[in-house]
């Protein structure tokens, strides 16, 4: 092969063969730049006829029966979201919030919330891969601070947004000592 052709064909192939990778490679950026993972994000509202955000002051948060170290947040105060995980390998996942402050971390008043799914696989692209949705078949929660719990869309998937919601009683200014 001649020089002459040498140099043409990497003129030709070596500029090519790097449009072709930065294009492969921004397809599958953009592509996947949405996360991947559907991870449940809890806010917290008070239980009043017209709900506010809150912060919930001095908790723990973990996991029932999760492998390995399970503790979300630890003696966290004024934490006004968490994501909450859900378990692939089961159609359920448990989580205890134990109150430490005042009274209620005197007498280890806790609350326990099992949420009930369906896990639905979800094909985004060869280059992607699954992602799974939950469908949330019911809520099961004690009552000692948690009024109630929402999925108000009755489905975690894929977008960053809040899809859990906590509902709290909460004490009223003149209730207070």
């Amino acid at each position: 092969m001649s020089t002459g052709l040498q140099n043409a064909l990497r003129r030709g192939i070596l500029p090519a063969g790097i449009a072709l990778l930065i294009a492969g490679m921004a397809c599958t950026n953009d592509e996947c730049m949405e996360n991947k993972n559907s991870l449940p994000l809890a806010g917290f509202y008070s239980s009043e006829a017209v709900p506010v955000a809150i912060s919930v002051d001095s908790v723990t948060i973990y996991g029932i029966g999760a492998p390995g170290d399970s503790v979300l947040h630890d003696s966290v105060r004024n934490l006004k979201q968490s994501y909450l995980p859900f378990r692939i390998d089961q159609e359920s996942t448990s989580y205890v919030i134990r109150y430490l402050q005042g009274d209620l971390g005197r007498f280890r008043i806790a609350d326990t919330i099992t949420f009930n799914y369906d896990i639905v696989p979800w094909f985004v692209s060869s280059s992607c891969g699954v992602v799974y949705e939950y469908r949330m078949r019911d809520i099961v929660t004690t009552h000692h601070v948690i009024d109630s719990v929402t999925c108000p869309g009755g489905v975690i998937d894929n977008k960053n947004a809040e899809n859990l919601r906590i509902y709290f009683r909460v004490a009223r200014e003149e209730e207070q000592p």
